[in-house]
């Protein structure tokens, strides 16, 4: 293989690896410990289906994108999805407001241990989408 098809493969790696950081660090940023994860809801569905996490505290800012009414979030166990989210939620991970078309609002700071939880739009129905914390 010439030197100049060995650097192009590498530059297009290279190039690949920094467009996926930088999709990445756009979801998801850290202030004091805690980090905070954007998710944005569109009509019927969630842009982002399945979050893969490393315990610790998060905190989820929910985006209400084109959706013409209110949305809300909560997490769930995986074990206690489908039961009433009034009882069978992680603290503090419901939406600290209902969330109008073209707004955001945040959860308290979830604390998230190793385990399979999901996460829902009780107002909106979405399916419930997978988080894995290992």
């Amino acid at each position: 293989m010439s030197t100049f098809k060995k650097i192009s493969i590498f530059t297009v790696f290279a190039l690949f690896l920094s467009l996926l950081s930088a999709s990445t660090a756009s979801a998801q940023t850290t202030e004091k410990g805690v980090t905070i994860i954007e998710l944005i809801q569109t009509p019927g569905i969630f842009t982002t289906q399945e979050l893969n996490l490393r315990p610790g505290k998060y905190q989820f800012r929910i985006v209400n994108q084109n959706v013409d009414h209110e949305l809300g979030f909560v997490i769930q166990k995986s074990a206690d999805t489908g039961k009433d989210v009034s009882k069978f939620h992680v603290a503090d991970s419901f939406a600290s407001k209902t969330v109008k078309a073209g707004e955001a609002a945040y959860t308290g700071v979830v604390d998230l241990t190793e385990g399979d939880y999901s996460y829902v739009c009780p107002l909106n129905p979405t399916p419930h989408y997978k988080i894995k914390v290992k």
